[in-house]
């Protein structure tokens, strides 16, 4: 079974990728299981959302407080999260972190850039979700690209091609460090 935290603030759609990677998981055929947390419903607070999946039924209910797996949409949120050993975590950070602060597998892909490029959201708060499912669609190498098209397009209508083409920028652009 993999665990999966995607952590952001409001106004970033945590929620909404959380909910979206969900569906390109189901859609690949695997079991699923999604769980969005968040506070205070207002932009700026801390949000987070947890995908659990496996090939088998996923039986857990309880909280995920060491995924196997981070998605960061903010980076001021990363000193509070916690990864297993050996994790992956793909950040939302230009510039790439100075040095390795553990054994993870450390990705990083300026999202903030594509969504302002492309007017997802405000300067202010750019709608990064998007961009950032495109990256992890390539870190992860779980599920095609071809399918993240499909559940956009299913689930956003007539704005499925921006964010399509922000979730290609990102695919395109993500490094390891």
């Amino acid at each position: 079974m993999k665990e999966i935290g995607l952590h952001g603030r409001g106004g970033q759609g945590v929620v909404m990728a959380g909910e979206l990677l969900a569906n390109i998981y189901f859609y690949e055929g695997y079991e699923v299981q999604f769980m969005p947390s968040y506070g205070a419903e207002r932009r700026g607070a801390p949000s987070n959302a947890f995908v659990r999946v496996d090939n088998k039924k996923v039986l857990n209910r309880y909280s995920i407080l060491v995924p196997d797996e981070i998605i960061v949409f903010n980076i001021t949120l990363l000193s509070n999260l916690k990864l297993k050993d050996n994790g992956v975590a793909l950040l939302n950070y230009p510039d790439g972190l100075s040095k390795k602060v553990s054994d993870a597998k450390i990705f990083c892909v300026d999202a903030r850039s594509i969504a302002n490029q492309l007017k997802l959201g405000t300067a202010a708060m750019p709608l990064v979700n998007t961009a950032m499912l495109g990256a992890y669609c390539r870190v992860s190498k779980d599920f095609s690209f071809d399918t993240l098209k499909r559940v956009y397009e299913d689930k956003m209508g007539s704005r499925a091609s921006l964010n399509i083409r922000a979730a290609e920028l990102a695919y395109e652009s993500v490094r390891e460090i």
